[in-house]
């Protein structure tokens, strides 16, 4: 990851959109501490984190499974 200081970062703006554009992650600090980082926009962002066990259940969810769950239709043996 390419990292540049504040004014460095204002300098050279336009090269760092291209690098972000390749796919590389640019770093911006400033007195030397990280304060931001820049990501292309189509990258996919980090997952949430799931919900703890119970929480649909205490919404009053409910999850009913088929008896024939693990059958296999005919015709998809072939992706498997």
């Amino acid at each position: 990851m390419k990292t540049y200081t504040v004014s460095e970062a204002r300098e050279h703006f336009p090269e760092i959109l291209n690098s972000v554009e390749q796919g590389e992650e640019v770093a911006i600090t400033k007195h030397g501490k990280p304060v931001a980082k820049i990501t292309h926009a189509a990258q996919p962002k980090k997952q949430m984190a799931l919900p703890p066990p119970g929480f649909l259940k205490a919404q009053g969810w409910s999850v009913m499974i088929a008896d024939d769950f693990d059958v296999i239709p005919e015709g998809f043996e072939d992706y498997i």
